[in-house]
């Protein structure tokens, strides 16, 4: 009776008293644990030897094009790991100085590559950066050259080296460092390198004209698309920079709009945030042309057919003249030939030799 009591009064204090059901629940559930903790990994050992077994029979792994793959992508993740100390990124592009993962800043969204074609194309996309030189360091001189192809791979991208002294890198637009033009091809080298990739190619870019003149090339008109002139893209003239015809004083002309504006209006990308990459530069501006490219070649082929029959009109007027002043010529070798048949006039003789004499007095 005492040990009752004792046991009746432990649980009126709150004293517990050991319950083996439940004991023998939590045993049984780390039992279930430890068996399905036991069964994932025994089912990923065997997939692993089945993968394995399978990638040796398939040979994963050997093919050049993967293992390139992959060491870009390790090379990448390596990079961004450290910070984004590399400067140009697994598409050829290069980095944001101003915005690595590393900065806790997101990077803007640029322009990409939108196929996995590498190779040359008939349609590229240029863009060049320029340095300073001469005394006031005012005279563009190239400096780097990027093209792409039409789906904005890079096929050419390499600094230049100028043939004279540099006053003003311009980095903080140019991007361009001394030490990158150190060990840079000489100019003429990639002058003739662009020539032979221009040649018979549609060339886009925007401001072309400055590009091509620091080159020193040229290109045909009916094969270069620029998205600084082409109307759609452009703008009014401002009132400061207004061009009045000479004979009735009316503004004409539209101005150009930067890149960068365009490239956020119709692409929402963002370019040119800090020192320009002219890789960059060109995929935009190919971006640009290619939605725009169903109205800009509408365009081209509508006034190419103008041109075509104006050209036609001023041949065949030149024809007529031509045929014209032939028959002329004809009528005096007739003339020559022939003197009874075209007698020749005589200055003397008002009515000619041989026309009948009238007397005007005779009444």
């Amino acid at each position: 009776m005492a040990k009752k009591k004792k046991a009746r009064a432990g649980s009126a204090d709150g004293g517990t008293s050991p319950a083996l059901p439940e004991t023998r629940g939590l045993g049984a559930s780390s039992g279930t644990k430890k068996k399905k903790r036991t069964s994932d990994s025994a089912a990923a050992a065997v997939g692993a030897s089945n993968w394995s077994a399978l990638a040796t029979k398939i040979g994963a792994g050997t093919n050049p094009k993967a293992k390139k793959r992959r060491a870009e992508r390790l090379a990448a993740e390596e990079a961004a790991r450290a910070g984004g100390a590399a400067r140009f990124g697994r598409d050829g592009s290069e980095l944001h100085r101003l915005g690595h993962p590393s900065d806790g800043v997101s990077a803007p969204k640029k322009p990409a590559p939108v196929g996995r074609n590498t190779a040359l194309t008939d349609v590229i996309a240029l863009d060049c950066e320029m340095v300073g030189c001469g005394e006031d360091g005012k005279r563009s001189v190239l400096a780097r050259v990027s093209v792409v192809n039409e789906d904005g791979n890079v096929v050419l991208d390499t600094f230049v080296a100028p043939g004279e002294r540099v006053v003003d890198y311009r980095t903080r637009v140019s991007g361009v460092r001394p030490s990158d033009l150190q060990h840079a091809p000489p100019f003429k080298e990639i002058q003739k390198k662009m020539a032979d990739i221009l040649r018979g190619r549609v060339l886009i870019g925007h401001a072309l004209r400055n590009d091509l003149k620091c080159l020193l090339l040229d290109h045909p008109k009916s094969m270069t698309r620029d998205t600084a002139t082409y109307r759609p893209l452009t703008r009014p003239l401002r009132a400061n920079e207004r061009m009045h015809d000479k004979k009735n004083g009316i503004a004409r002309g539209r101005g150009s709009r930067s890149l960068r504006e365009l490239c956020a209006q119709h692409l929402g990308l963002e370019i040119q945030a800090g020192e320009h990459s002219s890789v960059d530069d060109a995929r935009a501006a190919l971006l640009l042309y290619r939605k725009c490219a169903v109205a800009w070649e509408r365009e081209l082929r509508t006034a190419g057919a103008g041109e075509r029959r104006k050209k036609s009109a001023s041949r065949e007027e030149t024809k007529n003249k031509r045929r014209e002043r032939d028959d002329d010529d004809d009528d005096d070798d007739e003339r020559e030939r022939s003197p009874k048949r075209f007698p020749k006039r005589n200055d003397a003789d008002p009515f000619g030799v041989g026309d009948a004499r009238v007397d005007l007095f005779r009444r």
